[in-house]
């Protein structure tokens, strides 16, 4: 069981970016959010990133996640022996390559924005089927509570690795702590996260509204910031989810 889980963690390791733990413990606890599922390069994908539904048919992720951007799957069993477990067919989705619009520039500037085929079975559109999240286009003030929920590798429990959890953390600094390209939509947080986290949302625990994409690590036992883009913060990105909302009127 250990080898296996090596493999998957080395599996994953593409969209790691160093998500970490932040603090001497991880926090994170299972969870089952509709509107939140998980990518994989192929229908019988072992892991990938997080995506998560903002219209009927509009969906948001990271833009270094664009090698996983095939297959969307929601309401995801728990893992055995650290191996993902796959969802019921009427629970898979494609994404539509032809509207996957994205950017992979670092902390501060990686997204993507895309829209999600109809499930083959049911006919229904994923945010039909599953339900969706509002965005907010508002600037959040540090201090805000967060929550991240998403399919982060776990090393000390397979139940739960690369299985959906969530973690509440809090908005540690906007603008700040930037590798290259946008540092001033750079958002920093205190949210618990691992590779495979990477494209959750970031959610504004006091409106339900989502402000930002998580997308790297920082945090370690002693402290730090987890990091991510802020959608506020972002013309380019704005612009990108306005559009998809815009279409799907």
């Amino acid at each position: 069981m250990k080898i296996l889980l090596s493999l998957l963690i080395g599996l994953t390791s593409t969209y790691a970016m160093d998500k970490t733990i932040c603090g001497p413990s991880d926090d994170r606890v299972p969870s089952s959010v509709k509107e939140i599922g998980r990518l994989l390069d192929s229908r019988t994908g072992t892991g990938g990133c997080t995506l998560t539904m903002i219209s009927d048919n509009c969906g948001i992720s990271a833009g270094h996640c664009r090698s996983v951007l095939y297959i969307a799957e929601f309401n995801t069993p728990e893992s055995m022996n650290g191996s993902i477990q796959h969802s019921k067919p009427e629970d898979v989705y494609e994404i539509d390559q032809s509207t996957i619009e994205y950017r992979n520039g670092g902390p501060g500037d990686d997204w993507a924005v895309f829209k999600v085929k109809a499930n083959d079975i049911t006919g229904k559109s994923a945010g039909a089927a599953q339900g969706y999240y509002n965005v907010s286009f508002d600037e959040p003030t540090i201090g805000t509570p967060l929550s991240i929920t998403g399919y982060g590798l776990d090393r000390n429990e397979p139940t739960k690795n690369l299985a959906q959890q969530t973690h509440d953390g809090a908005l540690a600094s906007i603008g700040d702590g930037g590798w290259y390209g946008r540092s001033e939509s750079v958002l920093g947080h205190t949210v618990d996260t691992m590779g495979g986290n990477s494209g959750s949302t970031i959610i504004n625990v006091e409106t339900g509204s989502i402000v930002g994409i998580h997308t790297h690590g920082g945090c370690s036992a002693r402290g730090g910031n987890n990091q991510g883009t802020l959608i506020a913060k972002h013309s380019n990105l704005m612009r990108a989810i306005r559009s998809c909302l815009d279409s799907d009127k």
